[in-house]
């Protein structure tokens, strides 16, 4: 198999993005403070769950701009808090994997987070959103022990991601609790669905991309269901 040499052996290539990135990151905050008038001043912090929006939709990260060979998690993180504004909140112990990843298409702020999110779920790291100026790192295990965000969108616009969510899911035709085998082979989250039968509800905590395929699935069997 061909592979594009690199100039820049792994160790000088991951430092290379660790100062590089901040500090075009740092370019584009300030050119966004000196060309929009404080009322309408740039988003300061950015999720996985952004929708696309002017500010948003810029490929910030060109490709290969997201480079790291065999990277320590506290390297991969750094780079997580510059593109999010975001504090990352983590305890004294997680897996300590090295990651490996590279971007080869270019990529916006929001679709760069939501690589990183992947890249880390399959790690075993979950970054779970805290509030608007924080998100934690936490083993996978121990996600649905933390209080993830609530996202509302529809199942179409989740991101195909392992960005950590719950939803609410509120049902007419079908029974909660009957559900839960049906779904759980589409859950990786240890208790991932939480039905409710007093108000026939159900909570799923999973990554966006399983919950996607839940809600897709509750979707069609709710349609094909007899009243």
């Amino acid at each position: 198999m061909n592979r594009i040499s690199n100039p820049f052996p792994p160790a000088r290539a991951n430092t290379r993005l660790a100062l590089w990135l901040p500090v075009s990151l740092l370019v584009l905050g300030l050119t966004a403070c000196c060309t929009n008038p404080p009322a309408t001043a740039q988003k300061r912090t950015y999720s996985s769950f952004d929708l696309p929006t002017r500010g948003t939709s810029r490929p910030d990260c060109p490709s290969g701009m997201l480079d790291f060979q065999g990277a320590d998690l506290s390297q991969v993180l750094m780079i997580y808090q510059e593109l999010s504004g975001r504090t990352v909140i983590r305890p004294a112990t997680l897996p300590a994997p090295t990651i490996t990843v590279r971007n080869q298409t270019p990529l916006t702020r929001v679709q760069a987070l939501q690589l990183l999110d992947t890249v880390l779920a399959q790690n075993g790291t979950a970054m779970v959103l805290a509030g608007d100026n924080a998100v934690k790192a936490v083993p996978h295990a121990m996600a649905v022990c933390e209080s993830p965000p609530e996202i509302t969108l529809p199942w179409e616009a989740l991101p195909d991601s392992g960005s950590f969510m719950m939803r609410k899911v509120q049902l007419k035709k079908l029974r909660a609790v009957e559900l839960i085998p049906v779904l759980m082979p589409f859950a990786k989250t240890p208790n991932a669905l939480l039905p409710i039968s007093a108000s026939n509800q159900l909570i799923i905590r999973d990554y966006s991309s399983n919950v996607r395929r839940m809600l897709q699935m509750l979707q069609e069997l709710e349609r094909n269901a007899k009243p």
